[in-house]
């Protein structure tokens, strides 16, 4: 069979997408499961998804805490699969990880989408449908970020699919309300659409000209009021439930890291924020990028242009806002796949002007040995951050739940684990998610003290590293430690529980 004619329609395709995604996921699963004898996520944030969603599911409600409704959660939209879960009583394990492997694959078929759109040359049928059915959405479902990803329990794949779907509608000319409502639920999966929303808007503007400014207008103005109406509960519940109109997190987030904005230059932290989406095999096609988006813009095909600037923008949007590395660079992760796209495409546009076809194989190889080396690197990663992650934050909610006189109050700063395998004891949050008053001092310790004895906490969980003020003070005797092995040998101290005095 030709696997190159298949028709659109056809399952082979996308089964086979899904059976690589699927056996990648499970790799990174079983490599973390081998070194830690449990199943865990990579970080405690997607234990956050799982309270929000666990209450979703089972007391059809938007909450951390049982019967507080709050808008903590970045993610709506990955609470409401997560919760589908819950609800369907099916082991919350079993359908993160089908989530994402699921939404992997489906990535990889976004990518064989995007990538034929780009590639629709009909002097190289045959080439361009190679590069578009198979090296590019294998090279995106293999790239080893995406796998930790889609085995992270967090919304990163359902974000990078989505934005993947959006392009693709927008390239097969698809109409400005359907066009509106995808928008919305990326902006619902991570606030950070609202930038894939501006660029769409350009795009419904450019597309029209110079033929008809009405139609533009029109057909903007459609978008706009569907990705609008989509929204507005959304807003509207966040302003009711947390005083503003995104999720306390983004607030939060930007509040704790706001001084990192200030000890470099603009340039110097938007350069910084490619160092992870590069770690990998990504790094050769930095040329193909570069050469696609010229050609593009030299044929003035501004279509195919536009979605290249979000490999520009969102790394801008956070050097602006939030400029953090830590976890592999998660927030900058869904550019890694419109790299990988432009990038080889690009690169083939390279080729078509090299003729030493040495060159282009030695290139290739390198590209798909780099690719697979990655993915074993991307495992021990993996496995590491679950590691870590169960062995403190895990750990001490087991402490906490099985030590703690009942009803105790505890102020932490990791709540995701702690609230969802210690629910009897409530929480103050020093993160700011679930607690956002404390936003306006949230890097003030003596003003977080204040607060803490106010409200009546009893205990309080952090690492000494990030309050040490708090953890040399009198008030705050430690009772307890994780001892981990794993964080001590990254040169990290243990998680700690204090009780107040």
């Amino acid at each position: 069979m030709n696997f190159l004619h298949l028709p659109r329609s056809s399952l082979l395709r996308p089964a086979f997408y899904f059976f690589i995604s699927f056996l990648c996921v499970a790799f990174y699963l079983l490599a973390a499961y081998s070194q830690n004898g449990a199943f865990g996520f990579p970080l405690d944030d997607a234990w956050i998804h799982q309270v929000y969603a666990r209450n979703l599911g089972t007391r059809f409600e938007f909450s951390f805490f049982a019967g507080q409704p709050s808008a903590g959660s970045t993610s709506p939209l990955w609470t409401i699969f997560l919760g589908i879960g819950y609800a369907a009583q099916i082991d919350y394990r079993v359908w993160t990880i089908l989530l994402g492997s699921v939404f992997l694959a489906a990535t990889g078929m976004m990518t064989q989408r995007v990538t034929e759109h780009l590639t629709n040359d009909p002097s190289s049928l045959r080439a361009s449908a190679r590069l578009a059915n198979w090296f590019a959405p294998l090279s995106v479902i293999l790239e080893w970020h995406l796998v930790w990803a889609a085995a992270s329990g967090m919304e990163i794949v359902l974000f990078v699919f989505l934005s993947l779907a959006l392009v693709e509608s927008f390239f097969a000319k698809r109409n400005a309300i359907f066009l509106g409502l995808l928008t919305g639920l990326l902006v619902l999966t991570r606030p950070d659409g609202v930038l894939f929303a501006v660029l769409v808007g350009i795009g419904i503007l450019i597309r029209n000209q110079p033929r008809s400014s009405r139609i533009s207008l029109i057909s903007l103005s459609t978008f706009s009021v569907a990705l609008v109406v989509l929204l507005l509960p959304y807003f509207i519940f966040n302003f009711q439930t947390g005083g503003t109109l995104l999720p306390n997190t983004f607030y939060a987030k930007g509040a704790e890291y706001a001084e990192l904005t200030t000890q470099t230059n603009f340039f110097a932290r938007w350069l910084m924020m490619y160092r992870q989406p590069l770690l990998g095999a990504q790094v050769l096609l930095v040329p193909g990028i570069v050469y696609a988006m010229f050609c593009f813009a030299r044929m003035r095909a501004w279509e195919k242009f536009l979605p290249a600037l979000w490999i520009v923008l969102l790394p801008a949007l956070y050097a602006w806002r939030l400029p953090v590395e830590y976890q592999f660079g998660r927030y900058m992760m869904p550019i890694i796949p419109f790299m990988m796209i432009y990038g080889i495409v690009g690169t083939k546009f390279l080729f078509e002007k090299i003729s030493l076809r040495v060159l282009r194989r030695a290139w290739g190889m390198t590209i798909a040995v780099l690719l697979s080396a990655f993915v074993l690197f991307g495992a021990n990663f993996y496995a590491q951050s679950v590691a870590i992650v169960n062995c403190e934050m895990v750990a001490v909610a087991n402490f906490t739940r099985e030590n703690l006189p009942q009803g105790a109050l505890i102020a932490a700063h990791d709540i995701g684990a702690q609230g969802y395998f210690d629910p009897q004891h409530p929480i103050l949050d020093l993160a700011g998610l679930v607690s956002p008053e404390v936003i306006p001092f949230i890097r003030d310790e003596a003003k977080l003290k204040t607060w803490m004895r106010e409200r009546g906490a009893q205990y309080a969980i952090f690492f000494p590293t990030w309050y040490p003020s708090l953890a040399r003070d009198e008030l705050f005797q430690e009772i307890f430690s994780t001892d981990c092995a794993v964080t001590r040998g990254m040169g990290e101290e243990n998680l700690k529980v204090y009780h107040l005095e």
